[in-house]
């Protein structure tokens, strides 16, 4: 469904509008949002989903913020973005990290969950693309490949996200792209060698 009918849905208090954005986004936004809290090391995963919970938090408060001068993909990831940037500030300066969701929010939110054997297998297929997404040395080229590759976002968008020349973005996805094929040949490598 059209994400700007869900908002539209969203604002007279829908909140079956709630979970079908969820569930169209927020593996997207989680995954995005781990990327960029890469640096927490295994805090990351965790840090993530508080990241996510608090956009759809945020989302549910205020649809009425999305103005749709942007894509609503770029700009839910920008929100996301943002709030990973300020979990890096808040880990810095040593603040307690707290969730905004009480457990009755948790509760709340849709649970489409895989079961785990569906899980399992979803996350050994996407193990190497991302164990080599998280090795990018540079995180703007993580960011902008992977705003390109997975959320196949358009180069303008990125840019304004990054607040960069769009000529600056399609260097970072040349080299993005260099060092991500370089090493998943090197992990595909390492999988057949591992095969009896």
């Amino acid at each position: 469904m059209n994400p700007l009918l869900q908002l539209a849905a969203l604002q007279s208090g829908d909140e079956q509008a709630l979970k079908m954005l969820w569930h169209d986004w927020a593996g997207k936004v989680q995954v995005f949002a781990r990327l960029q809290l890469a640096p927490c090391g295994a805090e990351a995963e965790a840090l993530a989903q508080e990241v996510t919970a608090d956009v759809f938090l945020d989302l549910w408060r205020h649809p009425d913020r999305f103005d749709g001068r942007v894509a609503f993909g770029t700009w839910l990831l920008t929100l996301a973005r943002n709030k990973a940037v300020d979990r890096l500030r808040q880990r810095r300066l040593g603040a307690t990290l707290q969730t905004e969701l009480s457990e009755a929010a948790w509760q709340a939110l849709p649970d489409d969950a895989p079961t785990p054997p569906e899980g399992l297998a979803r996350q050994q297929r996407r193990h190497g693309v991302l164990d080599c997404l998280r090795r990018l040395g540079n995180a703007l080229q993580r960011e902008a490949l992977m705003l390109w590759a997975l959320e196949d976002m358009p180069l303008a968008d990125i840019a304004r996200l990054q607040n960069t020349p769009e000529n600056t973005v399609k260097t970072r996805l040349f080299h993005g792209r260099r060092h991500l094929r370089d090493c998943l040949q090197q992990w595909l490598g390492r999988e057949e060698g591992a095969t009896p």
